[in-house]
């Protein structure tokens, strides 16, 4: 399931997003990064974030036991969509805004990619319940040093 919608809105369609964002404002100016950065976390992040917490548990559930997509959205709920959205903030505006100035754009999905891969375990974490334990765990962690 991750990878079904991983290959399909982290792979596919943020390449031609990233693509139209490009065309759309050329170049490494500072106002063009600033505006693809911007766009890009609002816009496609809102959308990739709520087909992970929707998508995931669905074709989890489709995948392991057929059962009709209506029973496995229940993945999806307003808290999880804004711990996503501030792990979106704090991974990908930093690197958005170097990526924009830095990668050249025919490039830009593939390193896109493997920073998505990261962002994905996070992914995995909220959509099966997991990321108040990994926090605490972290945490403690933190503590030990």
């Amino acid at each position: 399931a991750m990878s079904t919608v991983a290959s399909t809105m982290s792979g596919g369609a943020n390449a031609v997003w990233l693509r139209m964002l490009e065309d759309k404002y050329p170049g490494r100016e500072t106002d063009a990064i600033f505006k693809k950065t911007m766009i890009h976390a609002v816009i496609l992040a809102s959308i990739i974030n709520s087909a992970y917490l929707a998508g995931v548990p669905a074709l989890t559930d489709i995948y392991s036991s057929g059962l009709p997509i209506t029973e496995g959205v229940e993945g999806w709920t307003v808290p999880e969509f804004i711990t996503l959205t501030k792990l979106e903030v704090c991974m990908f505006i930093p690197y958005n805004t170097l990526a924009f100035s830095f990668v050249p754009p025919r490039v830009r999905p593939l390193t896109h990619a493997m920073v998505s891969a990261t962002f994905n375990v996070a992914v995995s974490a909220v959509t099966l319940g997991y990321w108040d334990a990994w926090v605490r765990g972290a945490a403690h962690l933190a503590h030990l040093n």
